[in-house]
């Protein structure tokens, strides 16, 4: 019972299947826009913008499955459909599909003391009737209260400049390393996925990877230059927390934050945040909300990417020396796993 109201679950389940469909449309429009491949094949642009459409039912509908199972998958489509239509957008899909998986949990609830010569029945054509119809009902209230909302968010992604660009990137910057993957680190994310979407090439997407991508690339350096402050054990985990870095896992420094706890911990929040910094001050854009260093290819500002990348990793990996020094921790013979 615990699971059907686990909020943070249900959300993250809808955006791992989404994820894909926001990477490869939002390649697709930069390689149509900016790559070789633009002249030759125009509908590379419209195929990536039709894939960034089907976020929203895609999201919805596996937040309800998250909830409800298979039968959830319909009204959760439909949900995130009418979410797109009426302009409630993201907000819109995940209100849309909380709706959809509680309400073929009712449905269930109603339909429990059938008879059992009937339960064929509930799959095929009670679950998915019923719940499209109850959830198609409740989505004119939830585009009607999130529409107006979702449109200002929007604008304000879209027009987002000077000081208050600086600002945002700064929050969103520790944010990220705030929890290092947690469901702080996961805000942070959906507001740059949501700024992919809707954006494209988006400023608070790269200064949400650049901050993700600094703890365990600071962590990595740290391991590699200052070998003293550190056990063998840490040592050997370089590498391994290097290709997390470079990957966008932020979830490589967790082990040692765990370990050091703010000795290391606030110099990473500190240097995500002037990595996320510095992403604002060189205007540099991102197209897709994950790949790391990886996706640097197809993105116009790579040089930009990479010096805010290097600079947020190196205050911080400086930051990290600094404090074992004032506060003389010893290394620790084990690593606390995550």
């Amino acid at each position: 019972m615990k699971e059907r109201f686990n909020l943070y679950k249900h959300i993250m389940n809808g955006l791992s299947y989404t994820l894909p469909l926001v990477v490869a449309g939002g390649l697709l429009i930069t390689m149509a826009t900016y790559g070789l491949l633009a002249e030759q094949f125009p509908y590379l642009r419209d195929t990536g913008l039709r894939l960034l459409e089907y976020t929203y039912p895609i999201l919805a509908a596996y937040i309800a499955y998250s909830i409800a199972d298979r039968p959830g998958i319909a009204p959760g489509i439909i949900a995130g459909a009418l979410a797109y239509t009426g302009e409630s957008y993201f907000l819109g899909a995940i209100f849309g599909g909380f709706a959809a998986g509680y309400s073929i949990e009712i449905i269930k609830w109603l339909f429990s003391k059938w008879p059992k010569s009937m339960t064929s029945l509930k799959p095929m054509l009670i679950f998915p009737f019923l719940g499209v119809l109850f959830t198609s009902i409740i989505m004119l209230g939830i585009n009607f209260i999130m529409s107006p909302f979702s449109l200002w968010l929007i604008d304000q992604m879209t027009n987002l400049s000077g000081i208050a660009l600086i600002i945002t990137c700064l929050i969103l910057g520790a944010l990220m390393a705030f929890d290092l993957g947690g469901p702080i680190n996961k805000i942070a994310f959906l507001i740059g996925l949501i700024s992919v979407v809707h954006v494209h090439d988006s400023i608070m997407m790269a200064a949400v990877m650049v901050a993700g991508m600094t703890p365990p690339l600071a962590m990595a350096l740290s391991l590699m230059i200052f070998q003293r402050d550190f056990s063998e054990l840490e040592i050997k985990q370089r590498k391994q927390t290097f290709l997390m870095g470079l990957s966008f896992i932020s979830e490589g420094a967790v082990p040692f934050v765990k370990t050091y706890k703010k000795v290391i911990h606030i110099p990473m929040i500190i240097g995500s945040m002037f990595g996320a910094f510095m992403v604002a001050m060189l205007q540099t854009t991102l197209p897709a909300p994950h790949g790391g260093i990886f996706i640097l290819l197809w993105t116009p500002s790579w040089q930009t990417f990479l010096l805010a990348l290097a600079s947020g990793a190196a205050l911080s990996t400086l930051l990290i020396k600094l404090s074992m020094m004032i506060i003389k921790r010893k290394p620790s013979p084990t690593l606390t796993q995550s």
